[in-house]
């Protein structure tokens, strides 16, 4: 049998092994080995009679995205029957582990990328703030991104009006604030589409 299907069999039967054994409510998933043992030919675990063994989850990088966060949450959520159960937080199911992650403040905020983008916005032009933006997006280690740009993209803005007013040679002109917001992100996935095929 393969090694993942045999990790996954050990998964469901913890559901299961909770619903059964009252102890085993007040464990997380990686300490559930050293109070059961793992019965392979019965696919089940059973409460531990004698010896100690310590848990281990497997690592899953922040790209995995949605398995990362289940990885986190079952670090400190005890006694799940379901998949339901790891995604609720003070009685809310969660759409996603992400969600939920945040829910249990398991997650910051990005604050270190939000820090980053004001302190080069001192320095920076517009178009050098747009690509620091998006580099920072690249990484892909960004947990909200959309609360990052939703606390940047003001700063953002700095040369935008600038640079359609040489384009249309209309000195004058004033665009909306939702023109503004949309050339933005425009230029910005440019950038990001461009990046990512360098990268």
């Amino acid at each position: 049998m393969h090694t993942n299907d045999i990790k996954e069999q050990c998964f469901l039967a913890w559901f299961e092994a909770n619903r059964i054994y009252p102890e085993g409510k007040n464990l997380t998933y990686s300490e559930y080995p050293s109070h059961f043992v793992w019965i392979a030919e019965q696919r089940e675990w059973k409460p531990r009679k004698r010896g100690v063994t310590v848990g281990r989850l497997t690592y899953i990088p922040l790209g995995s995205r949605e398995l990362y966060y289940l990885r986190l949450l079952l670090n400190f959520k005890k006694g799940c029957c379901d998949y339901d159960n790891i995604r609720t937080v003070n009685s809310v199911i969660y759409k996603t582990y992400k969600e939920a992650c945040y829910a249990m403040g398991l997650l910051a905020v990005d604050k270190e990328f939000t820090d980053a983008i004001i302190e080069a916005s001192n320095l920076a032009s517009g178009i050098q703030l747009r690509r620091l933006f998006v580099t920072l997006l690249l990484m892909n280690t960004m947990s909200r991104p959309e609360e990052f740009r939703n606390k940047t993209w003001k700063l953002l803005l700095d040369d935008i009006v600038y640079q359609k007013r040489k384009e249309f040679n209309l000195p004058g002109i004033n665009l909306c604030f939702l023109k503004v917001y949309n050339i933005l992100f425009s230029s910005t996935n440019d950038i990001f589409f461009f990046a990512r095929s360098y990268n």
